[in-house]
């Protein structure tokens, strides 16, 4: 059975823990609750409305995925452009460390993937309170669905990459340390910290999209992000930048 009782003891002590046993969204439950200056985490053994990018669907089933949110303060003035990017990074560098997994990328920008299969995404909500950006960081990591677990999109977990399913707890507790020591290097350094790393990790890279820019479909090539996190397609010759990835689709 999993058990996240003691979770909080492996996080930095200026965290406020929250483990539920079921709800229906773990940004949801931050989001509901008062501002603090602490880190806020809320970690879930079942998520009955997960939430995914464009109102998707996040599905899991109980003690399969990682399922948790943090809140995060950032000052007024600290761009945000990118912090997705990092944050993938982040899981991603977590995955390497701790259980040496090869083969990762980030599709850009928030989806992490294993040989053409999602592991995992990342939902970012961020309000503006009276003297600092509010930031609910969603994060559902497959760990161990099963053989009969059913989704439309390809996917995969870790039990299939590794051959062997982690310590759930262990595991959650590693990706929330990860993330808030790369959050709080981004709001020092920004993206730019970053780029080196994304460039190694970039699942679009020269694959061919098709975009949805100024009511007109076209074809391009994806050729990276500029500075502000931005996706770059080439299109006849001509460098365009796409802030959703609404407006894509790989072909």
């Amino acid at each position: 059975m999993v058990d996240y009782s003691s979770i909080s003891e492996k996080l930095p002590i200026n965290t406020e823990c929250f483990v539920l046993e079921s709800t229906p969204s773990t940004n949801d439950f931050l989001s509901a609750l008062p501002s603090s200056e602490k880190f806020q985490v809320c970690v879930a053994r079942e998520q009955t409305s997960g939430k995914g990018q464009y109102n998707r669907e996040w599905l899991s089933e109980k003690d399969t995925s990682v399922l948790i949110s943090l809140r995060i303060n950032f000052q007024l003035d600290t761009p945000l452009d990118g912090l997705s990017i990092v944050i993938g990074i982040a899981i991603i560098d977590s995955l390497i460390e701790n259980y040496g997994t090869e083969r990762l990328e980030l599709k850009w920008p928030n989806d992490i993937y294993f040989e053409n299969k999602k592991l995992a995404g990342i939902l970012i909500e961020n309000s503006v309170q009276s003297k600092s950006q509010s930031v609910i960081i969603g994060i559902g990591l497959n760990n161990n669905l099963g053989d009969n677990f059913s989704c439309q999109t390809p996917w995969t977990d870790l039990t299939n990459i590794l051959k062997y399913t982690p310590k759930i707890e262990t595991l959650t507790a590693n990706i929330i340390n990860k993330v808030i020591k790369y959050s709080q290097h981004f709001a020092q350094q920004g993206l730019k910290a970053y780029y080196s790393r994304w460039i190694e990790l970039d699942y679009l890279f020269n694959k061919k999209l098709e975009l949805n820019y100024n009511g007109n479909k076209t074809l391009g090539i994806a050729k990276g992000i500029n500075q502000q996190g931005a996706l770059i397609i080439e299109s006849n010759g001509e460098p365009i930048e796409v802030f959703s990835s609404e407006q894509i689709k790989l072909i």
